[in-house]
């Protein structure tokens, strides 16, 4: 009777993970194809001129300045004068931006540096830093886990949404000597992140902020390690080359409304709290914490930066991932950041 009940449970469980898991699939599926399908049948929308009449971001929940960027308005005040709209189109993951960005359909994006897209060729450029925050990311186990420390990590089935190319799992397992060969790796969203962890599809969660942050504060997981010593975590913008190089000052123009809502974020911690709390449907505990390990900031990309950049490209080649290291001096233009002052 027992083993029943257990058999049930799991599949019952594993169902749940499945529902979850369609639903993110579907939901992202849908804003990739979205982006691909206007592309398709706006294919001479493309931005041209010294300033563009549309300007399209792509971004991620966690990222309260571009929230306290449209809600004050500061796009708008930027552009003042000037024919330009602006669309704010939030996806969960990196993947879906690089898509529409090498499609047409998004114009910037926000994220980690994609680097296995700059690797295969899309024409992507790298602008500015807009974040350093390594302590965002973390390996999570529920509090009953047998797993304590990382040592405990060999065999084990490790959730994150990049699979094998998930920097932070990978440095903490060769940290302690293990491979990638040696934990099993189920890729999913960050939405089917938790179910899975809670349900026991996945023993552990490699996952960032805000997901990262709500469930400790619900006391559903604990760290076993965070960023801290093995990444850097910079978030990056970077957009389109062909519309960075024909729209150089709506760049420029965006580049300052985003100092402005870096400076707002700053100077005004309790309303970007409650701005993450409403736009994420956070706890305000979860959103303060959060927000409390971001390093929110605006900057060229530096040397620091760089060669973390090689050394991931690196580690991606080894585990053939990627082919070759993209050409960094391609890739990454300094330009327009160093010419913002704050």
């Amino acid at each position: 009777m027992t083993s029943i009940k257990r058999r049930h449970i799991l599949t019952l469980s594993l169902s749940t993970v499945a529902s979850f898991a369609y639903k993110s699939f579907a939901s992202t599926h849908e804003a990739t194809s979205n982006a691909l399908d206007l592309a398709q049948a706006n294919p001479g929308s493309t931005n041209t001129g010294k300033n563009a009449s549309k300007l399209r971001l792509g971004f991620q929940p966690p990222y309260v300045t571009v929230f306290a960027m449209r809600e004050q308005k500061l796009l708008e005040k930027a552009f003042e004068g000037q024919p330009t709209s602006f669309e704010y189109r939030r996806l969960l993951s990196l993947k879906p931006v690089t898509e529409a960005l090498a499609a047409g359909a998004l114009d910037l994006g926000l994220g980690g540096t994609p680097i296995p897209a700059l690797a295969a060729g899309l024409p992507i450029r790298i602008i500015a830093l807009i974040e350093r925050s390594p302590k965002t990311h973390a390996l999570l186990v529920r509090p009953d886990s047998p797993i304590k420390n990382i040592k405990d990590l060999k065999d084990k089935k490790i959730g994150t949404p990049t699979g094998r190319s998930h920097l932070l799992v990978v440095r903490v397992l060769e940290s302690i000597g293990l491979k990638d060969t040696d934990v099993k790796w189920v890729q999913l969203e960050k939405d089917v992140g938790r179910a899975a962890l809670l349900s026991g599809a996945i023993d552990v969660w490699a996952t960032w902020d805000p997901f990262y942050a709500s469930v400790q504060v619900a006391k559903e997981a604990i760290a076993i390690v965070d960023g801290t010593q093995y990444v850097l975590n910079y978030v990056a913008l970077f957009g389109r080359t062909e519309y960075i190089e024909q729209n150089p000052d709506t760049v420029r123009r965006f580049l300052k409304a985003y100092q402005q809502a870096v400076n707002w974020v700053k100077q005004n911690r309790q309303k970007a709290v409650e701005i993450l709390v409403r736009e994420n449907k956070l706890a305000p505990e979860a959103a303060a914490l959060t927000l409390s390990r971001r390093n929110i900031l605006l900057q060229p990309p530096n040397q620091e930066y760089r060669t973390d950049l090689a050394n991931q490209a690196k580690l991606l080649v080894r585990l053939g991932l990627i082919k070759q290291e993209p050409d960094w001096s391609q890739v990454i233009d300094t330009k327009f950041a160093a010419s913002i002052r704050t």
